[in-house]
């Protein structure tokens, strides 16, 4: 490996050049820090080429760099050569060159030398700085390697290794510094781990070797923490014939001491991160618990509304007729069910009342097809919003041939399909004055008579009407006729929204997820307990149809798998959350105002935008709305 000598202020060190960049200043981050006062904080690199060969870069410094006497900004540099800066002499050198071995390696502290004295502060501030990438990485790794750079250059001309035991108890090398090759362990000597391993005896001493054949004088020093052996301090001369004075033994052991302190912290840092690791896959082994518990919660959910279901199945009273079209357990639907029982052979007009989605045209078609007409005649729906005037004349009545431009042939109305059967006229609020009037007399005299005809035609038809609007308060604001209403609303039935028969829900999403998931090829798809808990919990201002089209919307968008959370629409997703937040011990105030975030969202919905009617129904004041609506970001 690449090393660089400095010759400086009468001492030799060298660096090995690790990587593809080597900086070269005063400042203590550099690769190799000058103390030469010439030398700037960041002066200049050397910057090996994808060709092997290198090149010193100046970082525009203060007073220059030089080779061979001449100043250079950018310029290769061949193994051998030399550069300077200020009085510091700096030679790059090959792995293979004999330099390696400085003859001139500044001894560490003198016999005759104090702390406080010059060499000795110099050489202290370069050891200082192995503790730069430690400090920024904070890593076993790098405490250890700082502390063995430490030791480096608080005694330049040795080689440095620190060995700490492994799980079995056995010294293994961890840190090295200024070895030569890529296999520092390589180069210890032979003796190495035995020797270590003695020494991580509680009771163990520093052991000094002198030098022999094969390997330079060295010393191995116990790196003592408390009552234990954090490790052990391998320090050997880099020249082969200089001896470790008792001085540089005495610093070493001095040294060996915050060694041993970082030892300790780098142990404390692994086991921290071993811990984190064990933490972390404990939570991942708890969460796959969590979701397996979950998933048996979810199927004994099931398996217990299913026995459930079929207990209120066998408990049902027995009806004369058959509504099995129309899913419903709860007490509202029940007195449904006996009132459409008592009317359905009756010949008297029905009113159904409700609001949209709640099931109307159900009803109807209960009415007709359980009662002898469906024997007779036909069952015919049409919705009057959707008919402009000038259509529902014709539509209802029928016209004969050449009654107006296009009419080329005679065309039956829909009371004439009617006829014998029964005629079922959803929102029959939303139709004009005028058409209210033509309306009456269809059902008073019980004919038709077509657009252009001549003949009035007797009809036998059943009347069903549904409306969501309130035909008494039209009627008391003139907008129905009131002899119209009396004639629509000889028996009445009022059918409860979904949030007045909860008890129903699960029910119908379970009949609905069926459904789509048999169109779908989803057979096994699931539903998470707190989505069905977020349905249950939710208004439905849209009734069974809305709840029908979340459920198909749902399936739609799922894996085939699972139904979670994420699929609801955001107003229920915010209710499921808010139920995950309450199981996961969210804080009250969390759930408070995610309740009262919902609260809002639906008094708004509600009103259809209506902000003083929406706080009359929250108990607040508008102004009051207002600022809660700014608070949760609810804008407009």
């Amino acid at each position: 490996m690449p090393f660089v000598v400095v010759e400086e202020k009468g001492t030799t060190s060298h660096y090995q050049l690790v990587g593809t960049e080597a900086s070269i200043g005063r400042a203590p981050d550099n690769t190799i820090m000058l103390r030469d006062e010439k030398a700037s904080r960041h002066h200049c690199v050397l910057e090996l080429q994808p060709d092997k060969t290198w090149v010193l870069r100046d970082l525009k410094s203060r007073n220059g760099t030089f080779m061979r006497g001449d100043p250079v900004l950018e310029s290769p540099i061949q193994y051998g050569e030399t550069f300077q800066i200020g009085l510091a002499k700096l030679s790059l050198f090959s792995e293979e060159s004999s330099a390696f071995e400085t003859k001139n390696a500044m001894e560490a502290i003198p016999a005759s030398a104090r702390p406080g004295g010059t060499p000795f502060a110099l050489g202290i501030a370069e050891a200082l700085a192995g503790f730069v990438n430690a400090a920024a990485e904070d890593t076993p790794r790098a405490i250890l390697d700082g502390a063995a750079r430490f030791v480096g250059r608080l005694l330049p001309g040795v080689r440095v290794c620190i060995a700490v035991a492994d799980d079995e108890g056995n010294a293994r090398g961890r840190a090295f510094y200024n070895f030569i090759s890529g296999t520092p362990t390589d180069e210890l000597p032979g003796s190495f781990l035995s020797t270590a391993n003695k020494l991580l005896s509680p009771r163990s001493r520093t052991q000094v070797r002198p030098r022999s054949a094969n390997y330079p004088p060295c010393v191995y020093i116990p790196l003592k923490a408390g009552e234990r052996v954090a490790g052990v301090l391998y320090v050997e001369r880099e020249s082969k014939e200089d001896e470790l004075s008792e001085t540089q033994v005495e610093l070493l052991e001095n040294a060996a001491n915050l060694v041993a302190v970082l030892a300790g912290a780098a142990e404390s840092r692994r086991n921290e991160e071993e811990l984190a690791h064990k933490i972390e896959n404990f939570e991942s082994e708890l969460q796959g618990i969590r979701r397996e518990l979950e998933a048996k919660l979810d199927m004994q959910t099931a398996e217990l509304t299913a026995l459930r279901l079929e207990a209120e199945k066998r408990e049902m009273p027995s009806w004369q007729h058959d509504y099995s079209e129309i899913i419903g357990k709860s007490a509202g639907m029940q007195e449904v069910f006996r009132m459409l029982d008592k009317i359905t052979d009756l010949p008297v007009p029905v009113l159904i009342l409700g609001e949209p989605g709640t099931g109307k045209e159900l009803i109807a078609r209960a009415l007709h097809f359980n009662s002898s007409r469906a024997k007779t005649g036909r069952f015919v729906a049409e919705n009057c919003a959707a008919l402009p005037d000038t259509l529902f004349e014709s539509e209802l009545f029928g016209y004969v041939k050449g009654a107006f431009t296009g009419a080329d042939r005679d065309k039956q109305g829909l009371f004439g399909l009617a006829n014998g059967g029964t005629i079922f006229l959803d929102e029959i609020g939303e139709i004009s004055p005028s058409m209210q009037a033509k309306l009456l007399r269809v059902i008073e005299e019980g004919e038709i008579r077509p657009i252009g005809g001549k003949q009035s035609k007797k009809v036998d038809f059943r009347l069903v009407c549904a409306t969501n609007k309130d035909l008494a308060d039209q009627v008391r604001k003139g907008l129905f006729r009131q002899d119209l209403y009396f004639r629509i609303n000889v028996v009445t039935i009022k059918l409860p929204a979904l949030r007045e028969r909860k008890e129903d829900i699960a029910v119908l999403v379970d009949h609905f997820l069926k459904i789509n998931a048999e169109q779908a090829g989803y057979p096994d798809i699931k539903m998470d307990r707190g989505v069905l808990r977020a349905m249950l919990n939710y208004n439905w201002p849209g009734n069974v149809r809305e709840l029908e089209n979340e459920v198909k919307k749902m399936v739609a968008l799922s894996d085939g798998k699972k139904i979670d959370a994420a699929l609801l629409s955001p107003q229920l997703r915010q209710m499921a959350e808010e139920e995950t937040l309450s199981e996961a011990g969210g804080s009250l105030k969390d759930v408070v105002e995610g309740i009262e975030k919902r609260k809002i969202l639906e008094a708004i919905e509600r009103t259809k935008g209506n902000k003083s009617r929406a706080a009359e129904i929250l108990g607040l004041s508008r102004l009051g709305l207002r600022k809660k609506m700014e608070r949760y970001g609810l804008g407009e």
